[in-house]
């Protein structure tokens, strides 16, 4: 295990045993906390049964016991799973609905340096949340702003090289939803859960955000249009025409059952939108061509 992940690992292993009683959002740190620690238990034993049983006929499907995890771990954080809920429930219910749709989203993530980053981003709120001064939900926005306007490129670069390798991807990440859709849908998630968190960038979106967002998707697309003389969604184009049975999930930002924009936002999301229209298959478009 990376030094990185398992500097983060074990210091979410010790979580558990310093919240007391009243710890504050026990109800939520404490059950991610072991979640975090169940899977990736649960990762090392399937990466050792794999050395052993590679070759066994009617091994299991891998993604049985990972499915199981996170029904647990659902239903013992259902009074967070949907972040317009969870803010009536909380004055920062809906930072701790975003933290926990992240956190499940570590078992779609392959690479370390993606499961690091959620793990710290956990780590970062667990903090904040035991610290001695009073909570501001500016604070929350804050970490959750540095969080994906630091990585921005990386989640950007990341999700061109994923795409190229499995155009039907999907992750939970919030930072995609509604103008670079994923046309994958999840292997562990209801398509209802997944759209309650389409607008979980209400938290963090502003006009700084959006153009720091749009310069790197510009530079990504350049990069991948030298590379490979096409755009993304020519690429993804040529690859859905092969499957006739594909159906999108469409996951409907407007119609999303969770947080809203505000007024400001509303009109800096659909000039963004204007300008980012490129980055999504026009399906419609696309029949009239077939």
């Amino acid at each position: 295990m990376g030094e990185r992940r398992n500097s983060a690992l074990e210091r979410i292993r010790e979580i558990p045993l310093e919240m007391r009683e009243d710890s504050p959002y026990k109800e939520v740190f404490r059950p991610l906390a072991f979640f975090f620690l169940d899977y990736f238990k649960e990762r090392e034993n399937q990466e050792a049964q794999s050395l052993e049983v590679a070759a066994v006929e009617g091994n299991t499907d891998a993604s049985v016991p990972i499915s199981s995890l996170l029904k647990r771990y659902q239903r013992e954080l259902q009074n967070f799973l949907s972040p317009g809920i969870a803010k009536e429930r909380s004055p920062f219910g809906d930072f701790f609905s975003i933290l926990i749709f992240l956190s499940f989203g570590i078992v779609l993530e392959k690479e370390e340096e993606a499961q690091s980053r959620i793990l710290e981003l956990y780590l970062q709120l667990y903090l904040y949340s035991q610290s001695d001064e009073a909570l501001e939900r500016s604070r929350f926005q804050d970490i959750f702003y540095s969080h994906f306007y630091d990585y921005c490129r990386d989640f950007l670069e990341e999700r061109y090289e994923e795409e190229e390798k499995d155009p039907f991807l999907y992750r939970n990440n919030i930072l995609f939803f509604g103008w670079m859709p994923y046309y994958g849908s999840s292997p562990f998630f209801s398509k209802d859960y997944v759209e309650s968190h389409q607008r979980d960038a209400a938290i963090f979106l502003g006009d700084r955000f959006l153009s720091h967002l749009y310069q790197a998707y510009e530079q990504e697309e350049k990069l991948w249009h030298k590379r490979r003389g096409k755009s993304r969604v020519q690429i993804l184009e040529e690859q859905f025409k092969k499957r006739m049975d594909f159906q999108p999930e469409n996951y409907c930002i407007e119609n999303a059952q969770g947080l809203s924009f505000h007024a400001h936002q509303e009109k800096l999301w659909k000039s963004f939108l204007e300008k980012t229209k490129d980055a999504r298959i026009d399906f419609e478009i696309m029949r009239e061509r077939t």
